[in-house]
């Protein structure tokens, strides 16, 4: 199997997350970045930003990815947030469009009327694009007014891409997009950031760089210019 380079273009509104963190200290860094963009956020806003960003940074410690960053602000005066990752993981397959016909099947049947699972033509590859949202989150009683857990919608755009050989001979790799937010109101605005990200990731051969200096494991760069009204 062919060692990957991936590359892509992420939106600035998104900061890696630290990975590890135990709740005191995702508080203390989420926190910060709302600080940080001077605005004044109610605590059981900062309850709900904390415990999904802690999510996160525990899976991170656990199973290593490419990137994770995550995102907050406000649409219209609403507070949002949502989480990234890209990883990579090995696949064997022959033609990664057999791959995507048989990762379609399978993920269509597994989530039912639940999701909506669709193969598509990436500038990269062929991708499995997966749509769904569930309420796979929740709000622990102490936060609620009923004194009820309570369920979040979360919405989740996930892409899975065989890396195709006429990019990297002998690829034998899975690269996967994870987005998540419990924002769903704010949805529409979330594609469209992901879409140019999708647009823009690109493989290689992990021994070949630019400069003739050693290539990264995964090289994002931050797009530049005003993304969305996000801030």
């Amino acid at each position: 199997m062919s060692a990957v380079q991936v590359s892509f273009e992420i939106s600035p509104i998104f900061q890696r997350i630290t990975s590890g963190l135990d709740p005191e200290h995702a508080r203390a860094e989420v926190t910060a970045r709302i600080h940080a963009q001077g605005a004044a956020v109610p605590d059981e806003v900062i309850d709900e930003i904390t415990a999904e960003y802690q999510k996160v940074s525990t899976m991170l410690a656990d199973t290593g990815v490419l990137y994770s960053g995550s995102c907050f602000g406000q649409f219209d005066g609403d507070w949002s947030m949502g989480s990234l990752t890209i990883g990579v993981q090995p696949l064997s397959y022959r033609d990664p469009e057999v791959a995507i016909a048989g990762m379609t099947k399978i993920l269509a049947a597994e989530h039912g009327r639940h999701a909506d699972v669709n193969a598509l033509t990436l500038p990269c590859g062929q991708a499995t694009l997966v749509l769904r949202q569930s309420p796979d989150l929740r709000l622990p009683a102490e936060f609620s007014d009923s004194g009820e857990d309570l369920p979040i919608d979360v919405a989740q755009l996930q892409a899975f891409i065989p890396v195709p050989p006429s990019a990297v001979p002998g690829a034998q790799t899975l690269v996967t997009v994870t987005f998540s937010t419990p924002s769903t109101d704010h949805w529409a605005d979330y594609c469209e950031l992901l879409v140019p990200l999708l647009h823009s990731i690109r493989f290689r051969p992990a021994h070949e760089a630019e400069w003739g200096a050693p290539a990264p494991e995964a090289a994002p760069s931050v797009a530049g210019g005003p993304a969305t009204a996000f801030g």
